[in-house]
């Protein structure tokens, strides 16, 4: 039998969930949520937010980001000093 690659949604949760990394997860509501994703299946996702779980619906989700600061490189450069 020929093993199956994990998919690339398995992997970013995956290491997301090993690492601790929190999380900002868009609905297609507009609604915004930020945790720590705790475990997910096929179909749902659980975030630990503010001392609760949420169990939340992977169909319901639009975007899924780093919760970060942005970093040096994502700033737009400086204007130049105007002499």
């Amino acid at each position: 039998m020929a093993t199956e690659k994990p998919n690339v949604q398995d992997t970013f949760l995956n290491e997301a969930r090993k690492a601790g990394r929190p999380l900002r997860v868009l609905l297609g509501n507009g609604k915004e949520l930020r945790g720590k994703v705790t475990s997910f299946d096929a179909f749902t996702l659980t975030l630990a937010t503010k001392g609760i779980e949420l169990l939340v619906y992977k169909s319901a989700i639009a975007v899924i980001a780093p919760d970060e600061a942005p970093t040096d490189e994502s700033k737009p450069p400086a204007a130049e000093a105007q002499a």
